[in-house]
C-alpha cells in the first residue's frame, strides 16, 4: 500500500522506499522556477515585507525585537514551503529550528533563573519562544497531512517509545509544582517527537540519512559558537574559576561542543556526496577546543573516549590512538596556555573530585523524595525545583545531574522504563547495522559514528541531565537517534544494499 507521496509502507508496516523497479531518477522543480513562480515570489516577499513594518510600527517598542525574531522564524518556514526542492526538505528545517530555538530566542541573567522561574516570572523572549514552537508546531501539522497514517505510525515500532515518554510527561503535568510552565516544556518534547517523525518519512535512503545528521551538524555549530560569540564580545570569556564563561553553563556547553566533535567525525569523507570534508575539520577542532575550555570534566572524558570508539569500531587502532593522544597534548596545552590550568589544579586539590562536584550528595538527598512516591513521581519538570521541594539541597541545583535520576523523579519508573527501552533499541540497532554492512561501506562509518554518539550522550547522562527532562537538544538528539539507527538497519538489510548505496553516490559524483 502507497501514499500519495513518496512514502511506502511494506506488508509488514515498515515504511520503505518505493521498489527498485519504480526508483527512478525525477528532477523536483522547486514552485518558484515554475510560469509565474517569479512573479508570485515577489508579491510574497513583499506582502510579508509591508505587513511586517506595519506590525512592528503599531507595538510597543520595548516588544519590536521579540516580534522580530519570531516573524523571522515564520518566514524561514514560509520560503522552506515555497523553494523547497529535492534537496531541501521541509522536516529537515523544522528540526534544524526547533534545535536551534533556545539561540534564536536566547536569555541570560538572574531573570531566567529557577528562583524567577519558580515564582512565575519569566523574560520576554521566553514567550517568544513559545510562539517559535507554535509555528512549528502548525508547519508539522501542514507536512504530515500529506503523508497517510502519519498519526497511527507514532505508536508503532520502535517509534512508540519517544511518543509513549512524551505523553507520560504531558500526563504528569497535572500534578508538577508548576503545571503550566510543565505543560509548555511538554509540548516541546512533543513537538520534538512529532518532527523526528516527520523527518523519518522523509528519510528514504543513506543519502537522506547523511542529510538529516548535517542539519544537526549545523544546528549544533551555532549551539556552540553562538554563546561562545557572545562571551568574547562581552569581553569576559573565562570566569573565576578559569572555565571558559559563556552565557550558558559549561557543564553544558562541553558537553554540547563534544557531540558537535562527534558529528564532525561521522560525517566527515573525502568522497563527494557521503557528507562533509572541509566543514567537519575545521568546525570539528573548534569544536575540541571549546569541549575542552568550556572544562567539564565529563564532556571532556566523554568525548575523548567516544572519539576513539568511532576509529575502534571500523578497526583503524592506530587511528583511534592517534586520536586519544592528540586530543591530551591539546588539553596540555590548553591548560598551560589558558586559566583552564587553575581550574583543573584547584579542582583536584579541593574536595569536590570526592563527591563529583556535590552530585553524590544531591543524589543522596533525592532518593528519599524518590522513594515516596515511585510509581507516578512529582511531575514533569519538577526537578528543576528541587532545591524548594528538598531541605537537604542546600545550592540552586537546576536539576539533578542524571537523566536516570531525572526521569523516575518526575515521571516514576514507567518514566525510566521508557527511557531505559530508549537506550538499549539505539545500540541494539546499530550493532546489527555494523554486522549487517561491509566495514569499507559508508553506511557503515555512519552507523560507528551514530555508536560512538550515544555511548557520548549515555556517558554524559550520568553525571548531567542530557535527557529525561527538558527538552534540550542533547535529549532531542537522542530522541531522534532511535529513528536514525532505524533507518540505517532498514537500508542495510535491503537486497543488494551495498550496489544501490554504491550506484546512489555515483549519480550524485562520488
Amino acid at each position: 500500500m502507497t501514499d500519495k507521496g513518496s512514502t511506502w509502507f511494506n506488508g509488514t508496516g515498515v515504511i520503505a522506499s518505493p521498489p527498485p523497479r519504480m526508483q527512478t531518477r525525477s528532477v523536483v522543480t522547486p514552485s518558484s522556477s515554475r510560469p509565474g513562480g517569479i512573479a508570485r515570489s515577489m508579491l510574497i516577499v513583499g506582502g510579508l515585507s509591508i505587513c511586517t513594518a506595519l506590525f512592528l510600527i503599531a507595538i510597543p517598542a520595548s516588544f519590536a525585537w521579540e516580534s522580530l525574531r519570531v516573524i523571522g522564524v515564520g518566514i524561514v518556514l514560509l520560503c522552506v514551503f515555497h523553494f523547497h526542492g529535492a534537496r531541501l526538505k521541509p522536516a529537515f528545517v523544522i528540526w534544524w529550528l526547533v534545535l536551534i530555538s533556545e539561540c534564536i530566542f536566547f536569555r541570560e541573567g538572574d531573570e531566567y533563573s529557577n528562583t524567577y522561574a519558580f515564582q512565575g516570572k519569566f523574560p520576554l523572549a521566553a514567550y517568544g519562544e513559545v510562539v517559535g514552537w507554535i509555528l512549528c508546531f502548525l508547519a508539522v501539522l501542514i507536512s504530515s497531512a500529506r503523508v497517510r497514517g502519519y498519526f497511527g505510525r507514532l505508536f508503532a515500532g520502535d517509534y512508540k517509545w519517544p511518543m509513549l515518554f512524551a505523553m507520560l510527561a504531558l500526563a504528569s503535568c497535572i500534578y508538577a509544582p508548576r503545571p503550566l510552565l510543565a505543560m509548555v516544556w511538554a509540548f516541546k518534547l512533543t513537538l520534538a517527537v512529532l518532527v523526528i517523525w516527520l523527518c523519518a518519512t522523509q528519510i528514504h535512503n543513506l543519502r537522506d540519512t547523511v542529510s538529516f545528521l548535517s542539519f544537526t551538524f549545523w544546528a549544533y555549530a551555532i549551539i556552540v559558537l553562538q554563546p561562545v560569540v557572545v562571551a568574547i564580545f562581552q569581553g569576559v570569556l573565562f570566569d573565576e574559576e578559569g572555565r571558559m564563561s559563556t552565557v550558558v553553563s559549561p557543564n553544558a556547553l562541553s558537553p554540547n561542543a563534544g557531540v558537535w566533535v562527534l558529528l564532525a567525525l561521522t560525517l566527515y569523507s573525502n568522497r563527494k556526496g557521503e557528507g562533509l570534508r572541509k566543514s567537519a575539520i575545521v568546525f570539528g577542532l573548534v569544536a575540541c577546543v571549546i569541549m575542552i575550555l568550556a572544562g567539564s570534566k565529563t564532556g571532556i572524558l566523554a568525548g575523548i573516549f567516544a572519539g576513539g570508539l568511532f576509529y575502534f569500531l571500523r578497526g583503524r587502532v592506530g587511528s583511534a590512538m592517534s586520536y586519544i593522544a592528540a586530543t591530551a597534548i591539546l588539553i596540555a596545552a590548553l591548560a598551560s596556555a589558558t586559566p583552564l590550568g587553575d581550574y583543573f589544579h584547584h579542582y583536584t586539590a579541593s574536595s569536590g573530585a570526592d563527591t563529583f562536584s556535590g552530585r553524590t550528595i544531591l543524589w543522596s538527598a533525592v532518593m528519599p523524595t524518590i522513594r515516596q512516591k515511585p510509581i507516578l513521581g512529582h511531575g514533569y519538570l519538577s526537578s528543576e525545583f528541587v532545591e524548594f521541594q528538598v531541605n537537604a539541597v542546600e545550592w540552586a541545583a537546576p536539576h539533578l545531574h542524571n537523566g536516570f535520576l531525572e526521569a523516575v523523579y518526575n515521571n516514576g519508573v514507567p518514566g525510566l522504563g521508557v527511557i531505559v527501552v530508549i537506550c538499549f533499541i539505539i545500540p541494539r540497532n546499530l550493532y546489527r547495522v555494523l554486522r549487517a554492512a561491509s566495514s569499507t561501506d559508508p553506511i557503515y562509518r555512519i552507523a560507528a559514528g551514530c555508536l560512538a554518539l550515544y555511548a557520548f550522550l549515555l556517558i554524559n547522562g550520568f553525571f548531567n541531565s542530557s535527557f529525561g527532562g527538558k527538552a534540550t537538544a542533547p535529549f532531542m538528539l537522542l530522541l531522534s537517534l532511535v529513528v536514525v539507527s532505524n533507518k540505517l538497519l532498514e537500508i542495510a538489510s535491503r537486497p543488494s544494499a551495498n550496489g544501490e548505496r554504491t550506484q546512489l553516490y555515483a549519480r550524485v559524483g562520488g
